[in-house]
């Protein structure tokens, strides 16, 4: 009997995480075609925003205080250099 069939199986993606993607993908076209903004400050921006969303949630769900200083740090960090 193997381990893999022990436990069930779970997709690499539920379909919620399936949509999250898509939208991201949608806003930052739309940002760099219609915006105006460049390919490099809409990813920043979407970046950005997904650390706000993770501070949000950690904070909402009673995360430890040492996971939350760490998303505020990565978030904090200076971008990789293109």
């Amino acid at each position: 009997m193997s381990c893999t069939s022990c436990f069930p199986l779970r997709p690499r993606l539920t379909a919620p995480e399936a949509v999250v993607v898509v939208v991201i993908v949608v806003i930052a076209a739309a940002l760099v075609s219609f915006g105006g903004l460049s390919l490099t400050a809409a990813l920043e921006l979407l970046a950005s925003t997904g650390v706000l969303a993770s501070v949000v949630v950690a904070l909402v769900s009673g995360a430890p205080v040492r996971a939350i200083r760490a998303i505020i740090r990565t978030g904090l960090s200076p971008a990789p250099a293109v």
